[in-house]
C-alpha cells in the first residue's frame, strides 16, 4: 500500500491546480492532463483488486471522464479551448469526490502514511471552492411581501 500512496502522490503533485484552470481557455491542455492525472491515481490507488479495496468497478468520475473522452476523441484542441468553465468542473469534481472516498476507505492505514494524500486532497477542494464560487448562480433577489400582495 505504501509503494501505491507513493506513486499517488507523485501524480497528484505533478498535478497543480492553478485558479484559473476552468476560465483560461489557454489551459486547456493542461485541464485534460489534470484530469488524465487525477483518473490514473484513482486507479493507483484501486490497485489490480478493485473489490479488495472496497471500491466500485467503476467511480462515477471514472465513468464519466471515459464517456467524456470518447466523445471528443478525434477534436483538435481548438474545438475544446471554448468548453464551459461549469462543465470542466463537472468533470473535475467528480474525480476529486472519488479520491476523497478512496482516501477515506485508507483510514486503517498508517496516518503518516495517509497524511500527504489527505493534504493535497484538501488542497484540491480548496481550489475546486474557489474556481466553483465565480461560477455560482446568483441567488434572486427575496420577495418579502406578503402573498396575498405578490402579483400572479
Amino acid at each position: 500500500m505504501a509503494d501505491r500512496l507513493r506513486r499517488v502522490l507523485l501524480l497528484l503533485q505533478a498535478t497543480p491546480l492553478p485558479l484559473d484552470l476552468i476560465d483560461n481557455p489557454g489551459r486547456t491542455g493542461q485541464w485534460l492532463v489534470t484530469l488524465e492525472n487525477l483518473q490514473q491515481a484513482l486507479a493507483v490507488l484501486r490497485g489490480d483488486s478493485r473489490t479488495a479495496t472496497g471500491l466500485p468497478a467503476e467511480s462515477r468520475g471514472e465513468r464519466l471522464t471515459r464517456l467524456f473522452n470518447r466523445m471528443i476523441a478525434g477534436l483538435p484542441m481548438v474545438c475544446l479551448a471554448e468548453l464551459s468553465p461549469v462543465i470542466k468542473l463537472g468533470l473535475l469534481r467528480p474525480l476529486l469526490q472519488d479520491l476523497d472516498g478512496a482516501e477515506r476507505r485508507l483510514r486503517g492505514t498508517p496516518l503518516y502514511e495517509v497524511t500527504a494524500l489527505a493534504t493535497r486532497l484538501s488542497y484540491y477542494r480548496s481550489a475546486l471552492a474557489e474556481m466553483a464560487a465565480r461560477h455560482i448562480a446568483p441567488e434572486p433577489p427575496l420577495d418579502l411581501r406578503p402573498p396575498e400582495t405578490v402579483p400572479v
